[in-house]
């Protein structure tokens, strides 16, 4: 299995489409409260995000570019270096509020449960059109089929709670939850278990 480097041009169409996905996620929505300015700063973030796993983590994209999966290592953490290679950073200083609160939130994680050598999901989307047709469920499921014969624990986190019956149904199961901002924002970790897949 070989890490994959995207271009540039797959990078752009797939921060926007990650920007679109992302709209209603509790984090950015607590984060950014305005639709329109959460939009463009979603855009730059996935930018730097996508960048920074560029060519470093296991990508996977769609093959007719409807949706990607990214699995990067849990106990990797992305240097200021690896933040300026890509020149998004200047537009995430201009959306400065947002990025602050967006990366305080994330910051609370608490990335400890996870044993060594996982490979988290981070992130996977499709793109509104495409949804509900088994894209994001068929993207993990190459991963889970790659990833695990090399050794790998694989798990993931998320903070939309309508998304952990897709993760439990693919074998991931619950192992902590954490609470990332009072009342609003909750943090999943899950891991996979082959036997959980199983028993499906």
């Amino acid at each position: 299995m070989k890490k994959i480097k995207l271009d540039k041009k797959t990078l752009k169409e797939m921060s926007l489409m990650a920007a679109d996905a992302y709209m209603e996620d509790p984090v950015h929505k607590s984060c950014t409260k305005v639709p329109a300015v959460r939009k463009r700063f979603l855009y730059h973030f996935m930018m730097e995000r996508f960048s920074s796993s560029n060519g470093s983590d296991y990508i996977y994209l769609d093959k007719d570019n409807r949706g990607m999966c990214i699995w990067r290592d849990a106990k990797n953490d992305y240097t200021v270096l690896d933040f300026l290679k890509c020149y998004h950073w200047i537009f995430l200083v201009v959306y400065w509020i947002s990025t602050v609160k967006t990366l305080v939130i994330y910051s609370r994680r608490d990335l400890s449960v996870f044993p060594e050598n996982t490979l988290l999901i981070e992130p996977v989307f499709v793109g509104k059109e495409f949804q509900g047709k088994g894209i994001a469920t068929t993207l993990i499921k190459q991963g889970i089929a790659d990833l695990v014969p090399l050794g790998y624990n694989l798990g993931l986190e998320t903070q939309n709670p309508d998304n952990l019956s897709l993760y439990e149904n693919l074998g991931f199961r619950v192992i902590s939850k954490q609470t990332l901002k009072k009342g609003s924002v909750y943090n999943y970790s899950m891991l996979y278990s082959e036997n959980e897949e199983c028993n499906k």
